[in-house]
């Protein structure tokens, strides 16, 4: 990255005000006296340069002289002041002097205004909290910010910022900073001047919740059972290293990933403000002069009671025992992974859906179908959750809701649209008022009803077809921002839920749109993971909700670049039994054979998997259908189409399902499946996408099962 020292940027300050000078005919020299609401730029300018120029930023000009870009966060440079000189897209939220010492002055405690006597760990979190690094891509102009939700990329301090679109049509930045100066476009990025300082909660996600003063409750409740421990662990984790592993590796010829060199331990959770409890279980809270629960002990009584009655009366009045009801029903409202609202359901290639103009970066305004994600909660006993986000508006908004129940126009010529509501589950709220809900550590989502993983929530909500991505899988994705970010190389030991890996595994994240070839991914959600090198590896699998016979099922894309590996099933992930013949993702009519004429022109190709484009007849699609069950195999879903084409992947030929195994599967049990290389060859790739686990009620129904 090309930098300027700090005698150039002077330099490069009296070059814009020159150039400001003529532009508005003004005979003002010095920054002190430029008018930043009538300041006139042009697109040779740098952001420093304007920061330099500019009377109402003067202060955190001088702050970015003073904060260097150590610890490795921003590398070739000295400081952020010439950090943002060079080369690159950045996008800067300056405040203003007086925002900055308002700020200066509440968290001295009044002692101070000057910024220049704060500690330099503080200077650090309003400078490294006001830049964002865009790399190669462009910056953010409001255009592209979310009206509800968080930004994609994080700052220098690997912070998502939250955003929303006020009612005065007015960008709010963490629920403070107003974005009063908009869209100051400069040769390398955005600047957008804002009221208050942006400093994020340094705060737990457990602690955060304790100081709402809506969340007493829940807050009590995470206290007695020991949660809210759990959920205090250091953010960056210890005894991560990276050791051993190259800074970038090749996934493909002339393409590579860099290594993820943090590993964060991060949470999301939902909890229900005081009122939904005060309502559904008829309780009195009482609070002390101080704010304390007052009664605490009558309000877990009744809270364990009625969690006693989804599950069962072990350990009662134990709190702190994973097997105690209470326990239980907190660990189902917290997730592991730190989830920005708008990463909690992911857009990208859904049925009908288009993107826009950058599949980076998908447009958040107009969606089409419901889109759901399947997460695995916390606890002991591993439990299921459906988080759904709505494909049509209510109130003017998207919203989302937890183990909702619906079904769909699942018709081979349908739409998907919700034909009915079965169970409306928990809707969830995307800030918490005037509250902050976006911790060092984690986010947390108001709810408006109980949630519980009972009777209503395992057989309405949770027992269908479970259709999960690979990323659902890995929490620590989230918390390290790369899911929907951009590509990645990660070390063997990075995900828990991967929880065997051989050595000569190389275990990479890709991305649409983010430097790998092609453009047409048919792949869910835009993203996949690849194992390269002689790989070998486990996942473990989220729980199933009742008890019963599921077929499991991935989803891939063949073509000549992929592998062949032995694929692994069962409950003892070191003694897993293999489930038919090896899985070769080489296997599909490549080379410019067309849909339909490969049965001909390669017979052993169709023998293995007899694919054929749908017809009108439905009697014959069906039997379609049956030849490739037969085979071990099925089409792709209809839900999805390419990232680049509105073709679904049932229409592709070179999108497939591979049936991996039918099995007896309970809820209390876990489950693993292992992939195993079947070549000696390192660069045959292993694509991984998503999986499926559907109960045989619905593949060996009477209707049989739907295309989508």
């Amino acid at each position: 990255m090309t930098t300027f020292t700090f005698s150039l940027r002077r330099i490069a300050g009296a070059a814009l005000a020159i150039t400001l000078l003529f532009a508005t005919g003004s005979l003002q020299s010095c920054k002190d006296e430029v008018d930043a609401s009538n300041l006139v730029t042009k697109t040779e300018a740098t952001v420093w340069d304007y920061l330099d120029s500019v009377a109402v930023y003067s202060d955190y000009a001088d702050l970015l002289t003073e904060v260097e870009t150590g610890d490795g966060k921003v590398a070739n440079s000295s400081t952020l002041a010439s950090f943002v000189s060079g080369y690159g897209n950045f996008t800067v939220f300056p405040p203003t002097n007086d925002a900055l010492a308002q700020y200066t002055l509440d968290i001295t405690g009044g002692q101070t205004s000057d910024w220049r006597q704060l500690s330099q760990e503080d200077k650090k979190v309003i400078a490294y909290n006001s830049i964002i690094d865009h790399g190669d891509d462009p910056a953010y102009a409001t255009a592209d910010l979310p009206t509800t939700g968080s930004l994609m990329l994080g700052t220098l301090d690997n912070r998502l910022l939250a955003v929303e679109l006020t009612a005065d049509n007015v960008f709010l930045l963490e629920g403070t900073a107003r974005i009063v100066r908009p869209d100051i476009k400069l040769k390398n990025g955005y600047i957008h001047g804002v009221d208050a300082v942006i400093a994020p909660s340094q705060s737990t996600v457990a602690d955060l919740i304790a100081t709402a003063d809506n969340m007493k409750i829940f807050s009590l409740l995470l206290e007695r059972t020991g949660w809210a421990d759990s959920l205090r662990i250091p953010y960056e984790d210890p005894d991560f290293s990276t050791d051993g592993y190259p800074e970038r590796e090749t996934f493909q010829t002339g393409l590579y990933a860099d290594l993820v060199e943090q590993r964060y331990r991060g949470f999301t959770v939902f909890a229900e403000p005081d009122s939904v409890y005060e309502h559904a279980l008829d309780l009195d809270l009482q609070t002390d002069e101080a704010g304390n629960v007052a009664n605490a002990d009558a309000i877990l009584a009744a809270v364990e009671q009625h969690a006693a009655q989804t599950y069962g009366t072990a350990s009662m009045g134990q709190y702190a025992d994973p097997a105690n009801p209470l326990n239980r029903f907190v660990a189902y409202h917290l997730l592991d992974g730190a989830m920005a609202w708008n990463k909690l359901v992911m857009h990208m290639n859904e049925f009908g859906y288009e993107y826009g103009a950058d599949m980076t970066d998908p447009q958040l305004n107009t969606f089409t179908v419901d889109v759901s994600h399947y997460y695995t909660t916390k606890g002991r006993t591993r439990c299921l959750l459906k988080v759904t986000q709505n494909g049509n508006l209510e109130d003017g908004v998207y919203p989302i809701y937890l183990n909702t129940a619906r079904t769909y126009d699942t018709r081979p010529d349908g739409n998907y649209e919700v034909t009915a509501v079965t169970s409306r589950g928990q809707k969830l709220s995307p800030t918490n008022g005037a509250h902050v809900n976006s911790a060092v550590n984690g986010f947390y989502y108001p709810i408006d009803g109980l949630l519980q993983y009972d009777d209503d929530a395992r057989t309405k909500a949770l027992y269908g077809r479970i259709r999960f991505d690979v990323a659902d899988l890995l929490p620590e994705m989230w918390t390290v921002n790369k899911r929907g970010c951009s590509i990645a190389y990660f070390t063997n030991d990075y995900f828990d839920n991967i929880v065997d890996i051989s050595d000569d595994t190389d275990f990479f994240y890709l991305k649409v749109g983010w430097g790998a070839s092609g453009t047409v991914w048919y792949d869910l959600q835009g993203d996949e993971f690849q194992a390269l090198g002689i790989y070998d590896l486990t996942f473990r699998l989220p729980p199933v909700p009742v008890a019963g016979t599921y077929e499991m099922r991935m989803a891939y894309t063949t073509n000549p670049q992929r592998g062949m590996a032995q694929i692994y099933f069962g409950d003892n992930p070191r003694n897993l039994v293999p489930t038919g013949l090896p899985l070769d993702m080489r296997l599909n009519p490549s080379g410019g054979i067309g849909y339909t004429d490969f049965k001909e022109t390669h017979p052993e190709i169709f023998a293995a998997f007899p694919w054929e484009t749908d017809v009108e007849d439905q009697e014959q699609n069906r039997a379609v259908d049956k030849n490739l069950r037969n085979a071990g195999y099925m089409k792709g879903a209809k839900y999805y189409h390419g990232c680049a084409s509105l073709t679904p992947a049932r229409d592709t030929y070179c999108c497939q399902r591979r049936i991996i195994t039918q099995q007896y599967m309970e809820p209390e049990k876990t489950y693993y499946v292992r992939f195993k290389s079947a070549l000696e060859a390192t660069d045959g790739q292993f694509i991984l996408d998503n999986f499926e686990l559907c109960p045989s009620y619905i593949y060996n129904g009477p209707e049989g099962e739907d295309v989508w």
